[in-house]
């Protein structure tokens, strides 16, 4: 019997250290598998907070927020809605390259062509993708700064009036899904400071020396050059000077068809009467724009084939007495 006993009791033993084993076993695995969702759950929460604060709106870098323009450009360009025209910028190991210019010494073709900047402005940003890939995307644009907004091109080769803030970029990027986008561009963007350049290409023209024949078809070539080569070629183009201190070039019809400037070292002040839509011309108002004699002179005399045009155009031009005298 105590044989019996003994067996019974060694095998009940046995049982509950089994039992005991497996609870422990299936609370070591709980605890275990519990651990490993932590981590991942926190490797998760650390991978999203690193991807969105990489595009910090206070800690831009000037790579950073020349790939935020440009992506948040592309964003809002007419067709924006059926369009995805930043894509682009998903190119593997795409970058760019950002210029920063004096906003008054900015070569044709790499910032506005009506130069209407908001107070504050003084510079203008170029970035150009190093790759274009698709037909319509977007690979440049241009952009400057006044106080805490930025103001980026328009679709009329002009500057939107409208500013936005860094943070306001950002935010539109994150909402979208855009960063990683953004980030695979400034990750590979070189920045280029133009302005000295710049500044000793405004020294160099500021002593060149311009008879108002030449000036007058330098701003003609710039504000109206189909107007003005057809007045050339019709015999019917002269040029003057008034007594405040303005020379112009005219076509001797309505008040449109006068052409204002004045130079100042540098700078070359234009006035001309401009109809908006609606108005006749006796309705509108006179406008008023600033370019540069360098800007000017590197557009359009750069090489001896544009010096010859210039100086061809010149030459052709009619001293305004000649027309009261007839």
């Amino acid at each position: 019997m105590r044989k019996i006993g003994l067996v019974i009791v060694t095998s009940l033993l046995a049982v509950t250290l089994a039992a005991c084993g497996n609870t422990h076993n299936s609370n070591s695995s709980s605890s275990s598998n519990n651990t490993k969702v932590a981590k991942k759950a926190a490797n998760s929460t650390t991978m999203n907070t690193s991807n969105n604060s990489t595009l910090d709106p206070n800690q831009l870098t000037p790579a950073q927020n020349a790939a935020l323009v440009l992506y948040y450009t592309g964003e809002h360009m007419p067709g924006s809605d059926q369009n995805d025209y930043s894509k682009d910028m998903d190119v593997s190991g795409q970058g760019a390259v950002v210029k920063i210019y004096n906003k008054n010494s900015v070569p044709k073709g790499e910032g506005p062509l009506y130069k209407d900047y908001p107070d504050g402005a003084d510079l203008l940003y170029y970035v150009k993708l190093n790759q274009k890939d698709s037909e319509h995307g977007i690979d440049s644009t241009y952009y400057t700064i006044a106080g805490n907004k930025t103001y980026i091109s328009d679709s009329d080769a002009g500057i939107s009036p409208d500013g936005v803030t860094k943070a306001e970029m950002v935010a539109y990027a994150k909402q979208h899904h855009a960063v990683k986008r953004i980030m695979n561009v400034a990750n590979n963007t070189k920045v280029q400071d133009m302005r000295n350049q710049s500044a000793s290409a405004n020294n160099s023209h500021n002593s060149h020396n311009l008879s108002t024949q030449q000036l007058g078809t330098l701003v003609a070539l710039y504000q109206e050059p189909d107007w003005f080569k057809d007045g050339i070629s019709d015999g019917m183009m002269w040029y003057g000077s008034n007594s405040n201190g303005f020379s112009y070039v005219t076509a001797n019809g309505d008040p449109t068809s006068w052409l204002y400037f004045k130079r100042n070292g540098n700078d070359v002040t234009i006035k001309y009467v401009d109809p908006k839509e609606g108005q006749s011309v006796a309705e509108a108002s006179t406008t008023t724009k600033h370019v540069t004699v360098s800007g000017l002179l590197r557009d359009y005399y750069t090489n001896q084939s544009q010096k010859d045009e210039v100086n061809g155009y010149a030459n052709k031009l009619k001293p305004e007495s000649d027309y009261n005298d007839n």
